[in-house]
């Protein structure tokens, strides 16, 4: 029972209720026209009372979430890694192992939601701090071959936090050797190899305790034919961790511009690879890393038949016939915006892959399909 206000009657407008006093007394039916203003007050004053169904709730329908581009939040973890990096440099924060070990899940997680993307990113990205992105990019890589490898989630953590902190005690002399188009002084070679034991010092003042990851770092340049340092390990006695994030080092290395050289395409990369395998590189994680990144990755520049430019979005079933997203129109002109081709249709087939065609447009969240 609900009770009726004044202002909740109108003379001469019909009753939208039955209407009853305290004791359940029927006083008027549903439809009556109170007539005075006296009328109405003699009920109140007798106390008048509905009996209403409550109206039905309205449930809204679901929107669809809003799916969040990989590439917002791969720019997040720029800047906490930037974050983790001040910290191990510093000595100042005491919680870096949990840290670190959370931006790795991180980026799993990314992985597992678009590895497209997240290898497009890898290849377009050559604007930001090579110290920020380069980590990024071999951790990506790495989580990338660990888990085609068969490695568990939690062993290919410890993996990645080795990658994203490998180089932690040499980030000033990267951010020099970016600028520099001269060669390597003595200082700096021996700098560059003394960095995997000063990596490891400032990582234990840290906090850091997986002897694992201490390993991982360490060892981080060994190569399997014995020619890498700090201990010229061979063949299986380097930690598969090792292996595979010295296999992702090298690629990243080689597709990243340097002021002194152009980006070396992905192809060559992908060749420099093949044919190094079964001497400084393992040569199992070497095909296995061909394959999974295909021949022509995401993020690379390809040509079409039709004469168009564009990038490719998608690996496709077939490694020849990936999804790509056309930016360059046939007369070289920049495309107002990305359009979507399926070079397993012979228009679009790709005839040969280009590099980096700096008039192109690219709203890559598009292109990815957020």
């Amino acid at each position: 029972m609900f009770r009726i206000n004044l202002s909740e009657i109108k003379i001469g407008e019909p009753i939208a209720w039955d209407c009853f006093d305290a004791g359940g007394t029927l006083l008027l039916r549903k439809g009556i026209t109170v007539t005075s203003q006296r009328q109405i007050e003699g009920l109140i004053e007798r106390g008048l009372f509905v009996t209403l169904k409550p109206a039905p709730v309205e449930v809204p329908i679901p929107r669809p979430a809003e799916k969040t581009s990989p590439f917002h939040i791969i720019e997040e973890f720029k800047r906490r890694l930037r974050g983790l990096f001040e910290g191990i440099v510093s000595g100042q924060s005491a919680d870096i192992t949990e840290r670190v070990i959370k931006l790795t899940k991180d980026i799993q997680s990314v992985c597992e939601l678009d590895a497209d993307a997240a290898l497009g990113m890898l290849h377009l990205d050559t604007e930001s701090r090579y110290t920020i992105t380069h980590p990024l990019h071999v951790t990506i890589l790495a989580e990338l071959i660990g888990r085609k490898k068969g490695m568990p989630p939690e062993g290919r953590q410890i993996m990645l936090a080795a990658a994203l902190t490998a180089n932690v005690a040499m980030i000033v002399l990267q951010e020099q050797l970016q600028k520099q188009d001269g060669p390597l002084t003595e200082e700096q070679k021996a700098e560059i190899r003394m960095h995997p034991l000063q990596a490891v010092d400032m990582l234990l003042a840290s906090g850091v305790k997986d002897d694992l990851w201490i390993a991982t770092v360490l060892h981080h340049h060994e190569k399997l034919d014995g020619s890498g340092y700090p201990g010229a390990m061979r063949g299986e006695a380097i930690p598969l961790s090792v292996r595979i994030i010295a296999l992702a080092d090298t690629y990243s290395a080689m597709v990243t511009p340097r002021v002194y050289r152009q980006q070396i395409l992905a192809r060559d990369a992908l060749r420099d690879i093949f044919l190094k395998r079964g001497g400084e590189m393992d040569a199992d994680l070497a095909q296995l890393f061909i394959k999974e990144l295909g021949v022509f990755p995401p993020g690379t520049y390809v040509r079409l038949q039709n004469g168009e430019v564009g990038i490719v979005s998608r690996r496709g079933e077939n490694a020849m016939k990936p999804i790509v997203q056309a930016v360059i129109g046939p007369r070289g002109a920049p495309l107002p915006h990305p359009l979507k081709r399926d070079s397993a249709e012979a228009d679009y087939a790709i005839r040969e892959m280009v590099a980096r065609d700096r008039a192109a447009k690219l709203d890559v969240h598009r292109m990815w399909g957020y």
